[in-house]
């Protein structure tokens, strides 16, 4: 058995030295970079301009093998993969006003891929909406005829979409793949024609660990 004494100095040391190692290990899980999330420059080859209400920037997204000939977004520089974030709409074509209601139905389903600079698919992701009024639409788009006017294709509801993104890649490109639609003269059509636009993207973001 210890003296008190010197065991209350051994207790008191032993303490401190737990102490200094919890300390230490949290100054080293403080240390750790924390994932940012960030807007990112999006290159749009058919840019569809400015939301009324969201004040978004859209672009459409075309049937294409390369991002570079669609939608293509920089990744800042980072360590260990990141995350590409956005939110992707079906593309509609709001009918003129006078139309009758019952022949503004429509259903789209879009297939799109997230792809690597080289064209290689990373991931795919599809979007399924159906249009009959305007509250199916996530918003109007400025830019329309006559001056002031809102353009008549416009997104439908939005769909946020999260893809993985591998280390080392300083850029990606969301592209189409496929359409497959209904609408009232046009029961079973589809799409796959290149240049094609066949949805539309808008709120690009991309989360990382900064290097």
């Amino acid at each position: 058995m210890l003296p008190n004494a010197r065991r209350d100095v051994w207790l008191a040391g032993l303490m401190a030295a737990s102490a200094a190692a919890t300390l230490m290990a949290d100054q080293g899980r403080t240390a750790k970079p924390a994932p940012v999330r960030v807007a990112t420059a999006v290159t749009c080859a058919a840019d569809l301009g400015a939301g009324l209400t969201s004040r978004r920037t859209y672009c459409d997204v075309l049937i294409s093998k390369s991002g570079q000939d669609s939608v293509y977004m920089s990744i800042p520089p980072h360590t260990g993969p990141a995350t590409l974030l956005f939110d992707l709409h079906n593309r509609f074509t709001v009918p003129a006003s006078g139309t009758p209601a019952n022949e503004w139905f429509m259903r789209a389903t879009a297939l799109v891929a997230v792809v690597r600079p080289t064209g290689q698919v990373l991931e795919k992701f599809a979007i399924r909406r159906e249009f009959r009024t305007v509250k199916d639409l996530f918003d109007r788009i400025s830019g329309g005829a006559p001056p002031g006017g809102l353009k008549s294709v416009a997104p439908g509801l939005a769909e946020p979409i999260r893809a993985s993104v591998p280390a080392g890649l300083n850029g990606v490109g969301i592209v189409g793949l496929r359409l497959e639609y209904a609408t009232v003269s046009q029961p079973d059509g589809t799409a796959d024609t290149p240049g094609r636009p066949i949805a539309i993207v808008s709120n690009v973001r991309v989360e990382f660990v900064p290097r």
